[in-house]
């Protein structure tokens, strides 16, 4: 029950920054947030495909070895 709620509630942020953003008369606080997490949703998605790259660069920042 808890995933499907969670589920509902990020679809109708997403649903409703872009409809924030297309209609007139929003208020400002509404249309910054829209933007706001239009953005941060892009930033997660290059995060996701170069996460390899990241755990990589981490790894030999804090000198760990794989050990399989």
């Amino acid at each position: 029950m808890k995933k499907v709620l969670w589920e509902m509630v990020f679809s109708l942020m997403s649903f409703g920054s872009i409809a924030v953003i297309i209609a007139p008369n929003v208020p400002t606080l509404f249309y910054v947030l829209g933007w706001l997490y239009i953005i941060l949703m892009l930033c997660a998605g290059v995060f996701t495909l170069y996460s390899e790259r990241i755990t990589a660069w981490c790894d030999k920042k804090l000198g760990n070895t794989k050990d399989e």
